[in-house]
């Protein structure tokens, strides 16, 4: 008789972790199972032998018996066992795609995070650019300030050397370089007749932005008549081949040639155009139908 399965000791809670289990429920439930095949091989194997059949002992009582004490409880024992072996199947495949189902989330969760350090990143590089170009912006500023603040000192120290010497100049006696009432009279003039010449250029400028106004308003006016112009040459254009579509289909219609030019007449002898009516018998000239026909005739 072999030890019955103790189905406590096989059913096992598994605690889904994120990797696969080592130890595997469905290789421990198979190595159970070949040992009871084993265990029933050996049983029968001794109760089938020779010696036991000779020896008398093959009866239905030993038959009742034998199927009492091993093949039920063996039978009972492999039913269990492929029970427990269907269930273990069954934890371990659920198990399986819970780890994998977690494996899953787990990697998008991981893509969603690298995805939001990729843009955290992308914004920081940004911002560090922004920053890098005001620094750069700033540090060229202050060089520009730097040279002009230099430039101005030069300047200045120039002119407060010029005034200086103007200064001392002023103070210095120099009687003959004043000016007499001549050149002062001539000074006079002269900033007069510029004067003048600056009014005289104020007007002309004047003028000539007037006449620039006026200029524009004409090549507006030229501009809108041209397009006027082409619009009915447009117009005309189209008119004309109209014209031309209707006379070819006229032509088509009549089967003949239409003249499209005027045709010059031949001068008529004048002549011609007169009535003989000397001929005319003296007592039809009342008869009005007579002298209808000839008319018509003649």
């Amino acid at each position: 008789q072999t030890d019955k399965p103790n189905l406590s000791a096989t059913t096992t809670i598994v605690e889904v972790s994120k990797e696969l289990p080592k130890v595997s429920m469905v290789n421990s439930c198979l190595k159970k199972l070949k040992f009871h095949i084993a265990s029933f091989d050996v049983v029968v194997k001794e109760r089938t032998t020779a010696t036991a059949i000779t020896e008398g002992t093959w009866r239905f009582e030993h038959t009742k018996a034998f199927f009492r004490d091993d093949i039920i409880p063996f039978v009972k024992a492999l039913k269990k066992l492929f029970t427990s072996f269907v269930q273990c199947l069954i934890d371990e495949v659920t198990e399986v795609q819970n780890v994998f189902k977690k494996m899953k989330l787990a990697a998008e969760q991981h893509c969603e995070e690298k995805n939001k350090f990729h843009n955290k990143m992308e914004k920081v590089l940004q911002e560090n650019d922004r920053l890098l170009t005001q620094v750069l912006s700033v540090e060229i500023m202050n060089v520009v300030v730097r040279e002009n603040v230099k430039s101005a000192c030069l300047n200045v120290d120039v002119c407060a050397h010029c005034v200086t010497i103007e200064s001392k100049r002023n103070t210095m006696p120099s009687p003959a370089s004043a000016p007499t009432f001549a050149e002062l009279f001539e000074i006079n003039n002269l900033k007069a007749q510029a004067q003048a010449k600056d009014t005289l250029i104020l007007k002309l400028k004047e003028k000539l932005r007037s006449l620039n106004e006026q200029c524009d308003d004409l090549i507006n006016k030229v501009n809108l008549k041209f397009a006027e112009v082409s619009d009915l040459n447009a117009s005309l254009q189209e008119k004309v081949l109209v014209i031309t579509a209707l006379k070819e289909q006229l032509n088509k219609l009549k089967g003949k040639a239409v003249l499209t030019k005027a045709v010059s007449l031949n001068p008529i002898d004048p002549e011609l155009l007169k009535v003989d009516v000397a001929s005319l018998v003296p007592k039809l000239r009342k008869n009005r139908t007579a002298h209808t026909y000839y008319i018509r005739h003649t």
